[in-house]
């Protein structure tokens, strides 16, 4: 099966049902899809399941391996029709579900950090609620901007049509000749540049540092490190936790939060204490991180003694950075 997820489910006949039954049907006709899609696409399927076992196996009995990676199929789904409901509802049903299902604990610091003039960059992951970041940020009078990918020119126009309604900007790396610059000018007028630490297919990796990443030994990605040494800006990272209701927790922390939770090492760049706090939030919630069929994408990055088994890491989030629910 050659298209991937994210495409089938953009078919137009599937649009056009979900417009259909309404987006409570739409969950449990995707979740449908969704196990239709992995019945077929076996590989892919597998290359998920070997990617939690090889993070937890040593770590944690079968059974709960079993419950995680069942976990992490339906956060995979789940995922999906965020992004599917995100892009293809009507702006008033959009903006209603985000002013009631979102919990904020975040929003006070990224105005703090929007009050220095020098604009934020907000780093995420691939996790959680994150396609809905960017609105629910827009929807508080922030001015965002997103690098994104968009998987068809349909969903380009969606996104651009509700971008025109609030102050948010997309930067698309096929349409921008020089991305840094464009980040740079957008940080300039005091925005909110959102930008990934675990793009995988996009990592630059740094060959004099190494980190262990998921159970991986490898070079990090340099990215990040380019960023902010180039602009003085702020830095934040934050996360669009899912609760057990179906509602969102938006959790933003500085950097001088993460440094502190952190107490990185002299010799640590950035880029690698955002990706060390980051694999904090994977390993807490794994259902939550929608990459694992890229983690084999890790052993591009590896060292020569990359076979070393590491142990998970030691906690470093305080009792209120991730919120139990």
């Amino acid at each position: 099966m050659g298209i991937s997820l994210s495409s089938f489910f953009q078919w137009r006949f599937n649009i056009f049902m979900c417009r259909l039954v309404g987006w409570k049907i739409t969950l449990f006709y995707m979740s449908f899809l969704g196990k239709l899609y992995f019945f077929f696409n076996r590989k892919e399927r597998s290359r998920i399941k070997n990617a939690v076992k090889s993070v937890f196996d040593g770590h944690k009995e079968k059974p709960e391996i079993k419950y995680i990676t069942k976990g992490v199929f339906r956060g995979i789904l789940l995922h999906y029709y965020e992004k599917f409901f995100n892009a293809f509802s009507s702006t008033e049903t959009w903006k209603n579900f985000l002013k009631t299902h979102m919990e904020n604990k975040g929003l006070s610091t990224i105005y703090k950090a929007l009050s220095k003039g020098n604009g934020v960059l907000l780093i995420t992951g691939h996790f959680g609620g994150v396609e809905f970041i960017p609105g629910y940020l827009a929807l508080n009078n922030i001015p965002v901007t997103i690098i994104v990918k968009f998987k068809s020119q349909y969903l380009c126009d969606l996104s651009n049509q509700r971008a025109r309604e609030m102050d948010a900007k997309f930067i698309e790396p096929a349409k921008t000749p020089n991305i840094i610059k464009a980040i740079f000018n957008d940080l300039k007028e005091n925005r909110v540049v959102i930008t990934q630490c675990d793009e995988l297919d996009e990592w630059r990796p740094c060959r004099n540092s190494r980190i262990n990443f998921l159970g991986r030994n490898i070079h990090p990605d340099r990215t990040l490190n380019v960023l902010t040494k180039r602009c003085k800006t702020s830095v934040v990272f934050g996360v669009m936790h899912r609760n057990k209701t179906y509602g969102y927790n938006f959790i933003v922390k500085s950097w001088e939060e993460i440094s502190k939770q952190y107490k990185r090492a002299i010799n640590i760049s950035l880029g690698e204490v955002i990706l060390k706090f980051m694999e904090q939030y994977i390993y807490k919630y794994p259902e939550e991180w929608y990459q694992w069929k890229k983690h084999h994408a890790l052993d591009s990055f590896a060292f020569s003694d990359n076979k070393t088994k590491s142990q998970l890491p030691a906690p470093i989030l305080t009792q209120d950075a991730v919120s139990v629910w």
